[in-house]
């Protein structure tokens, strides 16, 4: 395993060597989900540094709350999984309901952060590589960035997601200091330089996106900063969980692409909503042969996407997630490798970059596709041509 994973590494630094800045861009982005998830237990440090080793152009942070407040990274507010919460502070034990999902287990928001700090990482998938749990430590927000802003050999970009805003801010601790959980993570962007919409000058020093599943607080985050925002979606019939009677199906029609584009500069689809099951298709087609547009990837190209009420021309953002490497992950599409599904979502459908938790594949990939002759990406992004100049596509009085 670990000489496959240093193979991997030295392609990936290959890779890396033949991608553009984050402006003009030649290729679309490697966004590594949780780190390099796949290899490390998720939302380390360990897991961070392997991603931007393996070429990934951004790291995820999903940002959940300890019980003081501190933002710290980790997949949810549930530790239970993910660390070993349960065995160092079995009184502390809870059940929440969280977007209308009962959960056990020890909470973030019930720990301060010196409790959290005494944790230690497990990977949670059982195929994958057991053998780096209890090494690693639970990283803070201000951790991680400082960790993307140490890089001394290329720009590294930020994608933290607000878990649960709604649920975080009911809590008695966030209400006693009247603030909100986008209050917290912006008030810890603007501590360390993030602003400006996408491909802004300022944009380009710190490349950031801000993502959620929910609505409200990207609408508030969009009247307090000009970073861009975006819009997380989950499968069809999934209820948005700070929108009554409403489904993700409902975001996804014109009129809900158009609402979106009022506030947000792209979309993180599930990547099954992109590509669905084909009419009449052959029960043993192979390498998504048996996949057909939903027309979601359409309608937000037509769409396009407004950061802050102005469109930014290289927009729209489509960031499709979860891409992994397993040969069980790869069935949906009778896909043969990670390579081949790739080029179903790059090539065929045109999106902007991907969440993965193997970015050294996805960054491999990506340095091969641009060794082609004439290779010209389906993407907005990357074949708008912008009329204004380069880097200063609107102002904005927003940080």
């Amino acid at each position: 395993m670990r000489a496959i994973n240093a193979a991997i590494l030295l392609l990936a630094l290959a890779a890396t060597a033949q991608a553009s800045a984050f402006y003009p861009r030649k290729q679309p982005y490697t966004i590594g989900h949780r780190g390099a998830s796949g290899l490390r237990p998720e939302h380390t440090i360990a897991a961070y540094q392997l991603a931007i080793d393996l070429g990934a152009d951004f790291i995820e942070c999903d940002v959940v709350l300890t019980r003081d407040l501190v933002p710290v990274c980790r997949h949810e507010p549930l530790l239970s999984g993910t660390t070993d919460a349960d065995q160092k502070f079995p009184d502390r034990i809870r059940s929440y309901i969280v977007d209308g999902y009962n959960w056990t287990g020890v909470f973030s928001t019930d720990l301060t952060l010196a409790e959290v700090k005494t944790l230690r990482a497990k990977q949670q998938f059982a195929e994958r590589d057991q053998s780096y749990n209890g090494q690693f430590e639970v990283p803070t927000l201000e951790e991680y960035i400082k960790l993307a802003q140490s890089n001394p050999n290329r720009t590294v970009g930020i994608y933290p997601e607000t878990k649960h805003p709604t649920w975080h801010d009911s809590l008695p601790q966030v209400k006693a200091a009247d603030t909100t959980m986008s209050d917290i993570v912006l008030n810890m962007l603007r501590k360390y330089g993030y602003r400006g919409p996408v491909n802004s000058a300022a944009w380009v020093r710190r490349p950031a996106f801000i993502q959620s599943f929910e609505v409200g607080n990207l609408k508030y985050l969009s009247k307090k900063t000009c970073i861009p925002l975006v819009q997380l979606m989950d499968y069809f019939d999934t209820p948005v969980p700070d929108l009554a009677n409403t489904t993700y199906a409902d975001l996804m029609t014109d009129m809900g692409i158009a609402e979106v584009a009022t506030y947000a500069a792209g979309v993180g689809p599930w990547k099954n909503t992109l590509l669905v099951p084909a009419a009449n298709a052959l029960a043993n087609a192979t390498n998504g042969a048996n996949l057909a547009s939903s027309g979601l990837a359409e309608r937000i190209r037509r769409a396009g996407m407004q950061a802050n009420g102005t469109c930014h021309r290289l927009c729209p953002q489509m960031h499709p997630y979860t891409f992994r490497d397993e040969a069980y992950r790869l069935k949906y599409g009778n896909f043969s490798s990670s390579y081949d599904e790739y080029e179903a979502y790059f090539v065929r459908l045109g999106i902007d970059g991907a969440f993965t938790d193997f970015p050294g594949t996805l960054s491999t990939w990506l340095g091969i596709k641009a060794q082609e002759g004439g290779r010209l990406w389906n993407t907005i992004t990357l074949n708008a041509k912008p009329k204004a100049k380069a880097g200063n596509p609107a102002k904005c009085n927003r940080v």
